[in-house]
């Protein structure tokens, strides 16, 4: 059986992986801490059972939230859910957060997001948004740890594997990407995000001084053109 989302992430038996992902919650509540100022809301998108925002809740009482993901199907106090993100209404959200989410979605999906972003994001706002890294020596090293840890075979042919890690190469994607990130390539969502908003800055997790290929997450900040 697999384990929860937690269970792979922050609370992952291997202490390298719980390492990373620990360091990339920090760098996701700092960043929207800063970027929220005394601003009035913030939208999570993708935001699962709601924790990222509950943190948030915890420190900001004064800030308007809300979480969107359909398919969590939770409820909080802390901040309104949506299933529709047309009932949001136009340029009334200050931070707009997406975190750990692109990569499952399809195409079309991300160029929905994109668009609800623009249009419910106030001219001043801020979009904040994580991805994993997919690529480099890491690569060895999270399907090693899924291998062992989860008694699972590497989804990953070994020139596939060889290509990706070695090489930075992406693999072949499947057709359905909710459950995998094999074959995706932050570089195309950073070029996707070039064309819809204004990239203000771009930093890599855990080790922001080291380059991509040695790290595990990269966040990217923008602004509406």
């Amino acid at each position: 059986m697999t384990p929860d989302y937690s269970q792979q992430t922050l609370n992952s038996p291997n202490p390298i992986a719980r390492f990373a992902h620990r360091k990339r919650y920090q760098h996701s509540i700092g960043r929207v801490l800063a970027a929220l100022g005394a601003s009035e809301s913030l939208l999570d998108y993708g935001c699962g059972k709601g924790d990222f925002l509950n943190q948030i809740a915890q420190v900001r009482r004064d800030v308007k939230l809300f979480g969107f993901d359909p398919a969590s199907g939770h409820s909080s106090t802390n901040y309104q859910i949506t299933t529709d993100l047309t009932s949001i209404a136009p340029a009334s959200i200050d931070v707009f957060c997406s975190f750990e989410t692109l990569e499952h979605l399809y195409p079309v999906e991300q160029q929905r997001l994109y668009n609800d972003a623009k249009r419910v994001l106030k001219d001043t706002g801020t979009l904040i948004f994580s991805v994993p890294i997919i690529g480099g020596p890491t690569l060895l090293l999270k399907e090693t740890n899924h291998m062992f840890l989860y008694r699972r075979k590497s989804e990953y042919t070994p020139k596939e594997l060889l290509l990706a890690s070695m090489f930075g190469v992406p693999a072949p994607q499947p057709s359905v990407p909710w459950s995998t990130h094999k074959g995706f390539d932050f570089r195309k969502i950073e070029r996707d995000l070039q064309s819809h908003f204004v990239l203000k800055d771009k930093y890599y997790s855990p080790f922001s001084k080291l380059p991509w290929t040695l790290n595990s997450q990269v966040f990217f900040v923008c602004a509406k053109r």
